[in-house]
């Protein structure tokens, strides 16, 4: 039986440390410099625009949203940190903006006032039954931080997606088939309030908002600073990477699609199409991967049953048995990298993975695979929209399985018929670029969602938000959403929370 001990993982190395909650007393500020009051009522640290650490610290995952000028970056160590900051944003009338790992691609975790910075919040606690996270671990520190203790959680594809996004929103990845989505797998959660105060929600205290928070996505309700999910019985994974040949892109496409659906529940697997330039002559890349848990020789099998529907062999194809982190590690394509290296460049001298410059994305859910001639169609665009010096890919992801056995309103998290999520992006090597090739780059995307919206189940995934949906509340939250503002009028009623498709706006 494991004792619970926290586990705080930061700059490659493991210390032990007892984790505190603090008092959520109130604070009255004087009318002297407001951010010097802050700082001494804080563990952690306000960076302001005159310090030398400014320009690193507001930065998130895109480069473009480095034009951004918050007024503060506040690093909270504590829950109590966090309460405290919220309060003095409230008493100063500064808007909130909840980061965890910056990975919003909608720009909701950066803003003009107070970027709220949780990403030092990141302890991986083991006890008997259930694990606790900090809002700010990465994946690929809670995986090694737990492999030890032969417990795993689920994650998505991302090495350095944090857990309060992540968790939040429903959380989606390779296990979904197996485990269903990450969320559900939540069992209590400690929060601070609008308010500022500390509460834990589960299934017995503050149901309501425990409910809501398995789904209804970060910056609506709260700020998560603390985690408890029931981890997964899995200490191995069957790593698979494969590439197939373009000319063949239809019937692989299609087939895939089928081979998932019909599948079992031990697969995981996403395709990518990505064209690295639109060049005329550059050809197409298809990728197709994922993760088994179950026998190799079954993936192996299965693979055989994959080529053959397509009526052609992979190029290349691997498949390895490993530990669940190294496995992951290969997911998050770190697979030759140090666990140091294996982090967002500039978070440690060692780090390798890149920002991403600039990005314009369309998402949908898919209820049903597309068909051959849905394939066609998007195929089509993806050839008509090749433009020099322009990445474009189309992206789809297998869910179903367990996730779907779970009533939609359950939880918040209320796409319970998805089977796939489909995403189709440009992305550019500047995070500025000029205005024509800016504008450019938004027409794949928008002509591939215009395919694909008539076939889909007219909804979107919240973690990775669409600026461009007309009716967002019915695409992120479907039927739930009238419990929704219902739940944030109860524990937000001032609308302290908020951005640009928050809840209640």
């Amino acid at each position: 039986m494991l004792s619970r001990r926290t586990l705080l993982r930061g700059g490659g190395s493991v210390a032990l440390a007892a984790a505190t909650v603090g008092s959520s007393a109130g604070l009255v500020y004087g009318n002297g410099d407001k951010w010097r009051q802050l700082r001494r009522h804080i563990k952690g640290d306000v960076v302001l625009p005159s310090d030398q650490a400014y320009e690193h610290s507001k930065q998130g995952v895109l480069v473009e949203l480095d034009a951004v000028k918050p007024q503060a970056v506040v690093y909270c160590e504590t829950a109590q940190d966090v309460s405290t900051a919220v309060k003095f944003a409230r008493e100063h009338d500064i808007a909130v903006h909840t980061r965890s790992g910056g990975h919003s691609l909608a720009g909701w975790s950066t803003g003009q006032g107070m970027i709220l910075d949780c990403s030092r919040l990141n302890h991986v606690s083991v006890g008997n039954h259930t694990v606790r996270l900090g809002p700010g671990v990465q994946s690929i520190d809670a995986l090694a931080t737990l492999q030890p203790y032969n417990r795993q959680i689920l994650t998505g594809t991302c090495a350095t997606v944090r857990m309060g996004g992540y968790l939040s929103g429903g959380g989606i990845g390779f296990q979904v088939r197996k485990f269903g989505v990450a969320s559900d797998r939540l069992v209590s959660a400690r929060m601070v309030l609008s308010d500022g105060r500390i509460v834990r929600a589960s299934e017995t205290s503050h149901s309501d908002l425990f409910w809501a928070i398995r789904g209804g996505g970060g910056g609506n309700f709260g700020v998560a600073t603390d985690f408890e999910v029931r981890p997964i019985p899995v200490t191995r994974m069957v790593y698979f990477d494969t590439y197939w040949p373009w000319d063949k892109a239809q019937e692989i496409i299609t087939a895939w699609q089928e081979w998932c659906s019909n599948g079992s529940n031990n697969l995981g697997s996403t395709l990518n199409v990505l064209l690295r330039d639109g060049a005329s002559g550059n050809v197409p890349i298809i990728k197709i991967n994922g993760g088994y848990d179950g026998p190799q020789s079954e993936i192996e099998q299965a693979l055989n049953e994959l080529a053959a529907v397509a009526g052609t062999a992979p190029s290349l194809r691997t498949v390895k048995e490993l530990p669940y982190d190294e496995a992951m590690k290969a997911v998050y394509g770190c697979e030759q990298f140090t666990m140091l290296e294996c982090h967002r460049e500039g978070s440690n001298p060692d780090a390798k993975i890149r920002r991403t410059p600039f990005l314009r994305e369309r998402t949908r859910l898919l209820d049903r695979p597309t068909g051959s001639a849905g394939v066609a169609d998007l195929l089509a665009a993806f050839e008509a929209n090749r433009r020099p010096g322009h990445i474009t890919y189309l992206y789809l992801t297998a869910l179903g399985g367990e996730a779907n056995k779970v009533c939609r309103t359950q939880t918040a998290y209320v796409h319970r018929d998805a089977e796939f999520f489909v995403a189709c992006a440009t992305l550019l090597p500047q995070g500025q670029p000029p205005a024509d090739e800016a504008e450019a780059a938004m027409v794949w995307p928008t002509q591939a969602f215009n395919i694909i919206d008539p076939l889909s189940s007219g909804e979107s995934y919240l973690n990775f938000p669409n600026q461009g949906l007309g009716d967002w509340r019915h695409a992120y939250y479907a039927e739930n959403y009238p419990r929704l503002v219902s739940v944030k009028r109860r524990y937000d009623a001032a609308d302290f929370f908020r951005h640009d498709q928050s809840i209640g706006s």
